[in-house]
């Protein structure tokens, strides 16, 4: 495929500002994020008391030095105004910074030279890019994916405005067929971040201090009682978040909820399903009801721990 542009509007970014914007932030998600290298994004998730994950972020340090969160835009009002609860008399500020910024998405060929000037970015990696500020994200197979934040337009900027505009839907796929998937209105509260594969993805760390929801995530993982798992799923029939899934095995009752789904160029539907363990390991998985239709499934880029 050729390099293309790709304009998310369904991203949205909140921005936090002031001394001790690290430390709201630490406090509240899963992530540690005061020894945070320079130059560098992380994952993390914000859980409720029981664990659960509300949203999740991407989040990187912008050039003032203030905090960049993108998640998805339907969750950050709800989200901000969560987070601002905790801000009590810390010397911070949240605000959404919508108006303020728009997010692009780079998808190259792996095996291509980088559209960016300057040297190829690390997986996790930022720069400052011209007008822009510049995410290397884990490949796709045979993808390169770079996200780019800034507070104009993209298209006329030289060294993209040759590109071509790809569409949302293309980078969705990129990103499922990478991995990674993300809560959604849909999908709140429904997951663990183990059963996201969050802690596979360096979004979970289990030695900073207590967090919402710290001592569930903790024991799930040190108790060996995860018990679900997020998995490619394939299947010839439209899905969307927050669809439930079915094994032959168990029909009386749904194994497992669509994460996020894209239609595929060669036809058909891919998506990333969380499931119980032992669904995923039948053959017969069926989307929405006991006899809807059929779902295989496909290959994580990554190796999953093995159940304890």
């Amino acid at each position: 495929m050729s390099p293309s542009l790709i304009e998310l509007p369904g991203a949205g970014i909140l921005l936090a500002r002031g001394p001790q914007a690290v430390d709201l932030l630490h406090a509240q998600l899963t992530q540690e994020l005061r020894n945070w290298p320079e130059a560098t994004a992380r994952m993390a998730a914000l859980c409720t008391p029981q664990g659960r994950m509300l949203a999740d972020f991407l989040l990187w340090r912008e050039a003032d030095d203030s905090i960049a969160l993108l998640l998805d835009a339907e969750l950050l009002e709800p989200t901000l105004k969560r987070l601002r609860m905790y801000i009590l008399r810390l010397k911070c500020t949240l605000e959404d910074a919508r108006a303020q910024r728009r997010v692009y998405g780079l998808l190259e060929p792996a095996d291509a030279p980088s559209s960016l000037p300057g040297e190829a970015l690390a997986v996790w990696g930022t720069r400052r890019e011209g007008p822009a500020t510049a995410i290397r994200l884990p490949d796709a197979p045979g993808l390169r994916r770079t996200l780019l934040v800034a507070e104009q337009a993209l298209e006329d900027w030289a060294p993209l405005s040759g590109l071509a505009r790809g569409s949302e839907q293309a980078w969705r796929l990129a990103e499922l067929r990478a991995g990674i998937g993300h809560v959604s209105a849909a999908t709140a509260q429904q997951f663990v971040p183990q059963m996201l594969n969050y802690e596979v993805l360096g979004a979970v760390d289990f030695h900073k201090g207590c967090y919402p929801g710290q001592e569930i995530v903790a024991r799930t993982q040190y108790r060996g009682s995860i018990k679900r798992r997020t998995f490619a799923v394939q299947g010839e029939q439209p899905m969307q978040a927050g669809d439930e899934v079915y094994s032959a095995a168990d029909p009386g009752q749904p194994c497992g909820l669509v994460v996020g789904a894209a239609p595929s160029p060669g036809g058909g539907w891919e998506g990333l399903a969380e499931l119980k363990l032992e669904a995923a390991a039948q053959a017969a998985l069926h989307l929405r009801e006991a006899q809807g239709p059929a779902l295989r499934l496909g290959h994580l880029p990554y190796e999953l721990p093995a159940a304890g």
